[in-house]
């Protein structure tokens, strides 16, 4: 049996506020997470993550049928990048090879994978005491290994890759998962299904009359329990995680995760499990965390008005995305009060709580209480109060763990509001 280990890189931090409290390989992309593809992929593996210091108890947590952070050196380990979107092709590489030398597949100076021996594991291991750099991990195995320039590669390397991704993502994961035309759902019998054969619907869905599944585009994948209410439009290539709640929306090209209510228009936009944006507004070219509530009308931009490529702000860091659609990203926990405006390239910070009708700047930092004429360090009492509630809603209780690491993070003021 081949052992696998992923290990999360320092390119992590290119890609906060999603990663503020989960590994990049545990962000929804298409249809399952990164580590699920891969899991799919390399299901008779002896599999092993490895993770951040702070992170190891929730991720510990969350997946408890797999060793965290601990490295077998006796027998040969293939480390894949946790930023790395496994495909059939990328899989055919890397198992393909020679088991008699040590090897390191590369993409335009990005790590993907290393197959190392126990002459090499060590010093992996080592390396993984911290989290390391590309760069620290190429000029310590190059001279030791073949190394191997890949020609093509699906790695999410900046919070864009994300959203530009996900629509091909969500084709290849709908052919792997090999459901088309498959209904165990109940509809209701005005439902409209065009292209049935690119649908997939999973039993103890439900699905009024008057709705409208258009998947001559891409495919659409609906998971058990989802209830999708009368005069909604969904439009391939689209996922919708069970038990979520569709109240009448216009959703296209999206990824949604479970136990969510989505209401209005989303478009091309992902967003994580057991957040809520039951009502009108519009969300493009978005990630949306977990555990996020969206007032009424809560919209965003996704397109400037002279067109041009969107910039980001993280701090008095400003960066060109080369997208002309980009909307916002948004942390795990914010809270938007009722008519919230964002504009393009907007980043809210894990935490954030925030409202008024003004729109607000296009970096929030994590944390962060008020309008956008001024915000203040959310008191943590309140912040965990109000997780508290909005969890008991969802039969869902913060765990210790989640409020140990969340309080550190909030003590350190490693994400200090402004």
């Amino acid at each position: 049996m081949i052992n696998i280990c992923i290990f999360e890189d320092d390119v992590y931090q290119e890609l906060h506020p999603l990663t503020v409290l989960r590994p990049a390989y545990d962000l929804l992309l298409g249809i399952s997470t990164i580590l699920e593809k891969i899991r799919f992929y390399f299901d008779y593996a002896n599999l092993t993550i490895h993770c951040r210091d702070y992170l190891t108890p929730l991720v510990k947590h969350k997946h408890r049928d797999l060793s965290v952070n601990r490295i077998n050196t006796g027998s040969p380990c293939l480390f894949l990048n946790g930023r790395v979107i496994m495909d059939q092709p990328l899989f055919d590489t890397l198992t393909n090879h020679t088991n008699s030398h040590d090897l390191l597949f590369t993409y335009k100076g990005q790590v993907i994978a290393l197959y190392l021996r126990s002459a090499q594991m060590e010093a992996m291991k080592n390396l993984l005491t911290d989290i390391p750099s590309n760069e620290d991990i190429i000029r310590t195995f190059r001279s030791n290994c073949v190394t191997k320039e890949l020609d093509q590669v699906k790695i999410v390397s900046k919070l864009w890759d994300l959203l530009t991704l996900n629509e091909s993502v969500l084709r290849d994961d709908f052919v792997k998962f090999n459901q088309p035309g498959i209904i165990k759902g109940d509809l209701q019998p005005l439902t409209s299904i065009y292209n049935e054969n690119n649908v997939f619907i999973d039993k103890n869905t439900v699905i009024e009359d008057f709705v409208v599944l258009n998947a001559t585009k891409g495919p659409i994948f609906i998971e058990n329990g989802v209830h999708i209410e009368a005069h909604s439009r969904l439009e391939g290539p689209l996922f919708i995680g069970k038990h979520t709640r569709i109240n009448g929306a216009r959703i296209s090209a999206s990824s949604i995760g479970p136990h969510c209510k989505v209401g209005g228009e989303f478009k091309n936009s992902i967003m994580l499990g057991y957040t809520n944006k039951g009502h009108d507004g519009f969300i493009g070219h978005s990630y949306i965390g977990e555990w996020v509530n969206m007032g009424a009308m809560t919209t965003n931009s996704n397109l400037k008005n002279n067109y041009q490529p969107v910039r980001i702000e993280i701090g008095e860091k400003k960066t060109s995305t080369q997208q002309q659609f980009f909307g916002s990203i948004v942390g795990d926990h914010v809270k938007m009060g009722i008519g919230t405006l964002l504009n393009t390239g907007s980043i809210i910070g894990f935490g954030a709580s925030i409202f008024g009708s003004t729109i607000h700047p296009k970096y929030v930092p994590s944390f962060a209480w008020g309008n956008a004429k001024q915000y203040k360090k959310h008191d943590s009492d309140k912040f965990f109060q109000t997780a508290h509630e909005m969890m008991k809603r969802r039969h869902y209780e913060l765990s210790s763990a989640e409020q140990d690491v969340i309080k550190l993070l909030y003590d350190k003021g490693q994400f200090k509001s402004s």
